[in-house]
């Protein structure tokens, strides 16, 4: 029996995100026929860790000490370079959404791994206007030095594209992977999950992702204050956890609404909370694509999300769209339309739609094998 195709997929810090749920997606489609390494930076951990290990695919971590973010990206890179040169790959792939993040492929290219891929699951960044200023610039400044490491360039949409690559280079785009099964409706999880938060049959209004500056809900958090002031037998529920949780948790005591505002954390089953909830909302400030917004509609939600979402993501072709920068009055102007909407099947429509993981991994390993013929 031939060797398994070696490959490494490179991101540098695992979290549970959209990133690391899209390698747990892809890696577990592709265990049968490739021989996987998934290798990071600074490990925190995520919610697919056992089902990733289960198909005997390992996480290597290369900090072994404190992390000091992507200030120790030099010295992450002289140990992916060592770990690369004793592995001896023939592919990396390396999902990342800065120019910075691309020296990675440099430490590829100086173990002679054949085929480099570059791919971009996001379009901006985080903190004050001078930090993203001054981030934006160095991110300018070493796209055109550091782009060219890569023989193969990916990226989640069109924003994410043009957002990490230079105008002379192409890319393509690939659709996010997600795992249809694991976000349907279930009436039970429906009542599970309601009842253990004692909803009752409030109106329930449901945001998922990182608790960041990025996915902005904190002008979530002030636009539902005020709707349900309006409407008292309402409920919101913040599934993730990140930076903006004592933020947040400040907000919802301030505007008295802890018993109807509720900061579930990371959860293991997102389906779930979806199921109980009957409305999705995701005002980012920046997206690269949305992939969120595909899973609250293979659960059936009706969607309202900032004009950052990738239009790609709306399957259905329904979804209210509000500039993120929006005021918190009338982001709850748009939950008042939301909430007139129903539930609807559409899951024949998402299954269809090329963002199943089975359909996204079996096109990546025909880019693999492809690109390794080209050599």
């Amino acid at each position: 029996m031939p060797e398994k195709t070696k490959l490494i997929h490179f991101t540098y810090t695992w979290t549970s995100s959209g990133v690391s749920g899209f390698i747990s997606n892809i890696s577990r489609e592709l265990a049968d026929d490739f021989d996987q390494t998934i290798v990071v930076w600074e490990n925190r951990g995520t919610v697919f860790d056992d089902e990733i290990m289960q198909k005997g695919i390992e996480i290597v971590t290369l900090c072994k000490g404190h992390s000091h973010g992507i200030i120790d990206l030099p010295l992450a890179c002289v140990q992916f370079s060592s770990f690369l040169k004793k592995n001896k790959p023939d592919i990396v792939h390396l999902h990342c959404s800065t120019s910075l993040e691309l020296r990675v492929l440099l430490s590829a290219k100086r173990a002679n791994v054949p085929v480099r891929i570059a791919h971009c699951h996001n379009a901006g960044f985080e903190g004050s206007k001078l930090a993203k200023y001054i981030k934006k610039e160095i991110h300018i400044a070493y796209k055109d030095e550091y782009a060219d490491y890569a023989t193969m360039r990916l990226a989640c949409s069109k924003a994410a594209g043009d957002w990490l690559f230079p105008d002379y280079l192409s890319y393509e785009i690939i659709k996010n992977a997600i795992d249809v099964d694991r976000y349907l409706f279930s009436p039970q999880k429906r009542e599970e999950i309601r009842s253990r938060y004692n909803l009752g049959d409030a109106f329930t209004f449901c945001c998922t992702g990182r608790l960041s500056e990025q996915k902005n809900q904190a002008v979530l958090v002030e636009a539902f204050s005020r709707y349900h002031q309006k409407h008292p037998n309402s409920a919101l529920l913040l599934a993730g956890d990140g930076p903006d949780r004592a933020k947040l948790t400040s907000m919802i005591s301030n505007f008295g609404i802890e018993h109807c505002a509720i900061l579930l954390g990371v959860v293991q089953d997102v389906g779930a909370v979806l199921s109980a909830s009957d409305a999705y909302v995701l005002p980012s400030k920046f997206e690269g694509f949305g992939t969120a917004v595909i899973e609250a509609q293979a659960n059936g939600l009706p969607c309202l999300v900032s004009d950052t979402v990738s239009a790609e993501a709306d399957l259905m072709g329904n979804a209210i769209r509000n500039p993120w920068d929006s005021s918190a009055i009338l982001w709850t102007n748009a939950m008042e339309i939301l909430a007139e909407r129903k539930r609807y099947d559409g899951i024949d429509l998402i299954r269809s739609s090329g963002y199943t993981k089975e359909k996204v991994a079996s096109y990546l390993a025909t880019l693999y094998h492809s690109a390794l013929a080209d050599i």
